[in-house]
């Protein structure tokens, strides 16, 4: 429907025209009072299609054309003369504060959604269109004039239907706009500016329900009451429209954010420049943190998106369908769409720089992390084989070589004796290799040049508890990674044996693209910690360090499951 609007611009200015020609050629004085009175439903009718032609996915602007032409019915019709538009002219008459109600209540996304809300619209449905109907049904018109609508003239009755009439809108005035003026205190600040054409539409309803009601009660009218009701009406309409269009005047202000943005600023300052533009003084900039599905702040430390009923909201900036950043800012701009998505447009290069930098300071922390864990990591490797050279082997060796100079001097005057000297030396040769083989496996194992399937297959063999393998990849991946999945499945095994209280464990290993992933669940205790345990944190930046990820997986009570993921290009087994 959106050439409707345009279709309606004709007849929307000949009803206007019409409605002034009529006020200066009839009998009465034209005064101010007058010309402002016939220019309510004209101010409807202009604001109501422009605002419908400029945002036509809001209905407002259709609610506020529907008013307009219903303002201006009556006196329209009435002048044409024939028993049936006359009719119609009475019966019309008041129906204008159907759309008028949906309007207020609606504002600003232009949908009545609310039961208080709905049945007070359908409450003026029914006091404006079936109670005027019910009330024409027994009303004789002045001077002989024929209603097509009456049935049986009864003056009594139709006064009495008059009064309960009035006071029904009355009544439903009065409500409207209390819950207008209270859904305005209630918001927060930023809603509160955006809620103002509702404050006004608010004091006219009760500008009209106070005027109603006098009537009704006193039986005449508040002096100056027409004055202050034209007045307000008028500038009701003036009001939806600007703040309809708060989007078209903010982009002189997105226009100052643009240039400010080519200067480069900084987080602070970029923070400043956005909220500035969407004046919300509360906005935050969060960045989208790829690899660890998150958003962080400037300092690159984790950070939550706003529930639902929190009063937050946040709305996302992508850039080629891949998340950059997101603004979290007061609930009441998602009311104003296009204001958020121009400064989220002429904010996504800056914001993509920034988020960069965010992430780019991140890793530099873990980064710095990771070699301080690393060095720790070397030296606590080297004490621990300089500790087990020194307890095994080289002890082992001692013993061996006094043990061949105690064979060299009884070899000759003693032969037996030399003869348990050599194969007690047999046997320190033999398990002193055997401890080194050990310490070689612990470097790097040898197993791992016939595969990891080989490598994972001895460590499920060695293993305490049972252990199913399940090797999913049909080619070999590069000796890095494999290198990685076996020290990774190789303590996570040594931990299950020690904590995990488990009676079995399972080895996965699978491709998904060029990202190999092992997994290693058991069914123990659970309660492992991947942050704090120096083993894990060891292997998570082995992994780190090939661009992988390692994650844990161990609420207590329900097992642990223990997942790294590295990025390769794998590569056909050898033959």
């Amino acid at each position: 429907m959106r050439w409707l609007p345009a279709a309606l611009w004709p007849l929307g200015i000949a009803a206007v025209v019409a409605g002034f020609i009529l006020l200066f050629r009839g009998d009465d004085d034209v005064t101010v009072v007058a010309i402002v009175g016939g220019s309510v439903g004209g101010s409807f009718l202009i604001c109501g299609l422009i605002a419908w032609q400029r945002r036509p996915s809001n209905r407002s602007g259709m609610l506020m054309t529907a008013t307009g032409f219903l303002y201006l019915a009556e006196p329209l019709l009435g002048e044409i003369g024939t028993p049936f538009w006359d009719s119609m002219a009475q019966l019309l008459a008041n129906l204008w504060a159907v759309p008028f109600a949906a309007l207020i209540l609606s504002f600003p996304s232009g949908r009545v959604v609310g039961r208080v809300d709905r049945a007070i619209v359908w409450g003026f449905a029914i006091g404006t269109g079936l109670l005027q109907l019910v009330w024409l049904l027994f009303l004789a018109f002045p001077d002989g004039e024929e209603n097509i609508f009456l049935i049986s003239a009864q003056p009594g009755l139709d006064d009495v239907i008059d009064t309960f009439q009035r006071a029904w809108n009355g009544t439903l005035a009065a409500a409207l706009g209390i819950v207008g003026v209270t859904r305005w205190l209630r918001a927060a600040p930023a809603l509160r500016r955006l809620l103002l054409p509702t404050l006004a539409g608010s004091a006219a309803a009760l500008i009209l329900a106070v005027q109603i009601l006098y009537q009704v009660i006193v039986g005449g009218f508040i002096r100056a009451s027409a004055e202050i009701t034209s007045v307000v009406l008028v500038t009701v309409p003036l009001a939806y429209l600007f703040g309809l269009l708060r989007t078209t005047f903010a982009r002189a202000g997105v226009a100052d954010l643009v240039l400010a943005l080519q200067q480069a600023p900084d987080a602070p300052r970029l923070r400043e420049l956005l909220a500035k533009a969407l004046h919300d003084p509360s906005l935050e900039l969060v960045y989208w943190l790829p690899g660890f599905e998150s958003y962080i702040d400037a300092g690159g430390q984790p950070v939550g998106l706003p529930e639902a009923g929190s009063g937050r909201a946040a709305t996302p900036i992508d850039q080629g369908g891949e998340h950059v950043a997101a603004l979290v800012h007061d609930a009441a701009l998602t009311y104003d769409p296009e204001l958020l998505a121009l400064v989220s447009a002429a904010a996504n290069v800056a914001l993509e720089r920034e988020r960069l930098h965010a992430e780019l300071q991140s890793r530099i922390e873990e980064l710095a992390g990771s070699r301080a864990r690393l060095v720790e990591a070397g030296d606590a490797a080297r004490r621990k084989l300089e500790r087990d050279l020194h307890d095994g082997a080289q002890q082992r060796l001692v013993t061996l070589a006094i043990q061949l100079r105690m064979t060299e001097d009884r070899v000759h005057s003693d032969p037996d004796t030399a003869l348990k000297f050599v194969t007690a030396a047999r046997e320190e040769v033999s398990k002193s290799l055997e401890e080194l083989r050990e310490l070689a496996r612990g470097i790097h194992p040898a197993v791992l040049q016939y595969g990891l399937d080989a490598g994972l297959t001895s460590l499920a063999v060695r293993s305490a508890t049972p252990v199913a393998l399940s090797f999913e990849v049909d080619e070999r991946l590069p000796e890095p990674v494999e290198l990685a999945a076996y020290f990774v499945a190789c303590e996570a095994l040594a931990n299950i044996g020690k904590y995990a209280q488990a009676t079995r464990a399972a080895i996965r290993v699978s491709m998904n693209g060029d990202v190999a992933s092992i997994e290693i669940t058991d069914d123990g205790v659970g309660g492992a910690d991947g942050a704090n345990g120096s083993g894990l944190r060891g292997l998570a930046d082995r992994v780190e360090a090939l661009g992988g990820r390692l994650r844990v997986i161990s609420p207590a009570g329900g097992g642990t499951t223990l997942v790294a993921e590295m990025p390769c290009q794998a590569r056909p087994a050898s033959v």
